[in-house]
């Protein structure tokens, strides 16, 4: 709730005396009898004007209605000042409290002036001027509250009542100036608690709970030469006056991190955050508040990007920065600009019958960026970018739909069923709205959804497993096949692999690489194949680069066989040519 502590009623005693004037009234007019009548309050007339409950409108008029009953009979003016000031302060914490003016209002008709014969005859209109006179100054008060909260809201944060990166600015810039006139330096510190709503949605109904505890836990190690700001929902910024040396900054930084190496104290939850931390002092950077800020933005960048802590920014780093910065932006324009590729990487079955030969039953998908500008960026690396930014949605329907499209291209030029393999990581698994998307793109380009071929990996289950088995269900319900990736490294390789839909085992590259050289990877490979086969799985094996191990492997039945013996990842008008010299007996090794 929005607290406003500084808030003050502006209203001297000559200001009264002027608003009184209006009405016709002087001091003498008003230090008279009172009478405080609460059945005004309760009247049918009121009740049926607001449409609300007797107890309704005295509950909302809690306070005003306390300092209204307590009215004395009769008062001086400094006294009649002291209980307008009075009344005035109860009727802002009513409507602090969402109390409608119009209760206010009506709150001014209960209190009556009594007034004596002789100036009642002369004016027999007194008692309802003071009442005007009680609805104006009700009315000009919230006006004031009013213009306040608006004023506050440009400076502060409306729920941690923080100031906000505004009045910070601000501030910079005054501190900045007073230093060309000093020797003292300034440092600033941002910090983001590193919490990604969409993927704890759990955390986002306790969103504000969270953001005060944090706060709590920051205050407690900070002193009265810091400050804090709130720069939005998860971050925030300490600004450290009179900073003596760089180091210090170092120093309050590192108190920070301790500070959150405890749960937070939290109602039902436990949790332990791990934030990042940005800073840049004037000892480093030009002082001004924008550089400033930019700079200690670009440290906490840094910092987010390499999983640190604590980066303090430092002239020498800028340009690192700054290219991770632009590598991100250039990755993002790539994804919308459709400049991303999927090269193929062949995937060959292999013939029990002796007299006939193998063939290509379909490729895996692998994500590649051909940038002169950024000629060595791995495609866990883009992936990586491109979901930290938020385009994970985006990616994976590109990806879905360009998969659906070279599956029919493939199979209107060969006039056979290829199955082609889509890599999804741990984020698409829980997305709900994956297997819809499935349906979409195998509608729209008229494939068979047995060949589209998901593949995963057992860590990427390991975030909500049950979560994920809802939509691998709904996957399969589809009829698209699974392969379990990287089989043999898991965690629990056997028992999931019994519980799970999975059609496709694939066997992982460190472990078929070395067969022809290695006892214990042979062993390896023979087990796997075993348990496979056993719960009438299909095996793939990864990583095979030589006539020997694709010999040892046709020996244990493996069905298919990926690698470097038959073709590297290659574009997909490539692969084309690649299976037309495949189909005809000649080996084609891309370059």
């Amino acid at each position: 709730m929005i607290k406003y502590q500084d808030f003050e009623i502006e209203l001297s005693p000559g200001q009264l005396l002027s608003i009184m004037h209006h009405y016709d009234l002087k001091a003498e007019d008003v230090i008279g009898n009172y009478r405080f009548d609460p059945l005004r309050l309760n009247g049918p007339s009121i009740a049926h004007e607001l449409n609300k409950p007797d107890d309704a409108l005295s509950s909302a008029l809690a306070n005003s209605i306390s300092a209204i009953s307590r009215w004395p009979k009769q008062l001086g003016w400094p006294q009649f000042n002291l209980q307008i000031h009075h009344l005035l302060s109860s009727w802002i914490e009513d409507y602090k409290a969402s109390t409608a003016l119009e209760h206010g209002l009506i709150l001014s008709r209960c209190l009556n002036m009594e007034v004596p014969a002789d100036k009642l005859s002369q004016d027999p209109s007194l008692s309802f001027k003071f009442q005007s006179l009680l609805a104006h100054l009700i009315a000009r008060t919230t006006n004031q509250f009013d213009q306040y909260r608006y004023q506050y809201s440009l400076n502060f944060d409306v729920e941690t009542n923080l100031p906000n990166r505004y009045l910070l600015l601000n501030i910079l810039k005054r501190q900045l100036k007073r230093m060309h006139d000093s020797e003292k330096h300034l440092g600033l510190i941002l910090l983001n608690l590193n919490i990604d709503f969409r993927e704890q949605p759990q955390l986002d109904a306790i969103s504000t709970e969270l953001a005060l505890a944090a706060i709590d836990t920051i205050h407690r190690h900070l002193n009265e030469n810091s400050t804090l700001f709130q720069i939005e929902t998860g971050e925030f910024a300490v600004l450290v006056n009179d900073l003596k040396t760089p180091t210090q900054l170092n120093f309050i930084a590192s108190q920070l991190t301790h500070a959150f190496e405890s749960a937070l104290p939290l109602d039902n939850i436990t949790i332990i955050l791990k934030p990042h931390m940005g800073g840049v002092s004037t000892f480093k950077a030009t002082p001004n508040a924008m550089g400033l800020m930019d700079c200690a933005r670009l440290a906490l960048h840094h910092a987010l990007i390499h999983n640190h802590q604590i980066e303090i920014y430092d002239p020498i780093t800028t340009s690192a920065i700054a290219n991770s910065a632009s590598l991100e932006e250039a990755v993002i324009r790539a994804l919308q600009e459709n400049e991303l590729e999927l090269f193929l990487q062949p995937i060959v079955s292999i013939c029990d019958n002796p007299g006939q030969a193998d063939m290509c039953s379909g490729a895996e998908l692998l994500l590649r960026w051909r940038n002169k500008d950024w000629p060595t960026i791995s495609p866990i690396q883009l992936i990586d970018i491109i979901y930290k930014k938020g385009f994970g949605k985006v990616f994976i329907r590109w990806l879905i739909n360009n998969a659906s499209r070279l599956c029919a291209e493939l199979k209107n030029r060969f006039h056979q069923e290829i199955s082609l393999t889509v890599n999804l990581c741990a984020s698409d698994l829980l997305d709900i709205d994956l297997p819809e998307l499935i349906v979409q793109a195998i509608r729209l380009w008229d494939i068979s959804a047995e060949n589209l071929v998901i593949e995963m990996t057992e860590s990427d289950l390991l975030l909500d497993e049950s979560k994920a088995n809802l939509v691998i269900e709904k996957i399969v319900s589809l009829g698209c096949k699974l392969a379990l990736d990287d089989f043999g490294t898991g965690y629990s390789s056997m028992s999931r692999l019994r519980r799970m839909p999975i059609d496709l085992v694939k066997i992982d590259q460190s472990f078929v690489r070395n067969i022809g050289s290695s006892k214990e990877d042979r062993a390896v490979v023979q087990s796997i194949l075993q348990l496979a086969h056993s719960l009438e799985k299909q095996v793939i094996a990864e990583g095979v680069e030589d006539i020997a191990t694709v010999n040892f492997l046709k020996a244990l039945q493996c069905e298919k066989i990926q690698g470097y013996y038959y073709a590297k990842p290659m574009p997909f008008v490539d692969f084309c040519s690649w299976m037309d010299n495949f189909k005809t007996g000649q080996l084609y090794l891309s370059a």
